[in-house]
């Protein structure tokens, strides 16, 4: 994903093309990117990139207005394939090595269990990243409707689903970050 999304979306844009939407759609292009573009990372340069787009991206979604139950019936065509989603649950998996998996109790399973559940950062931001790169690929369109639908449903998701997912992955990619160089595992 490039520069390309965010002029077209510009381009066709009607009543979306706000300051905190176009700040959005850049964060969202930049959360891909650090994934998409990772191959020559170390596993700490990239658990600081990618926590530096997911803090950009939590600012970004929650800045975002919100858009007419109007669009909530309105068919929208997803982007992203089992076969993509396993390539990032992969990637970052790969780059975060034995940090990729954390324990919280900050998790829907928690209701079954009395022990913390362990999560894995890789699955995390393959869930946020398919709601994203979907929305990207929509906001293309030269429909106003199906572009706000699109924020509409990303935004949804945020508050329902994958806000949680950024806001869990982060704290555990800070005390990756945070841990003193004699402790990292690259």
């Amino acid at each position: 994903m490039n520069y390309i999304i965010l002029q077209s979306f510009l381009k066709n844009a009607m009543d979306i093309n706000n300051q905190e939407t176009i700040n959005f759609i850049k964060s969202a292009i930049l959360f891909c990117r650090v994934i998409e573009q990772s191959a020559d990372d170390t596993s700490k340069d990239f658990a600081k990139k990618l926590a530096g787009s997911l803090a950009g991206l939590y600012a970004a979604t929650v800045d975002l207005p919100s858009y007419d139950e109007e669009y909530d019936n309105i068919e929208l065509e997803c982007k992203v394939t089992e076969a993509m989603y396993n390539s990032v649950v992969q990637i970052v998996s790969d780059k975060l090595g034995a940090h990729d998996d954390f324990l919280t109790v900050d998790h829907v399973d928690m209701q079954y269990s009395d022990t913390p559940i362990v999560v894995h950062v890789s699955e995390d931001i393959a869930d946020i990243y398919q709601d994203i790169v979907d929305m990207t690929h929509r906001i293309q369109s030269a429909d106003n409707a199906i572009m706000c639908a699109a924020l509409k449903e990303c935004v949804d998701h945020f508050h329902e689903f994958w806000g949680q997912c950024l806001t869990r992955s982060l704290g555990a990619l800070h005390s990756y970050i945070s841990a003193p160089d004699d402790e990292e595992e690259d």
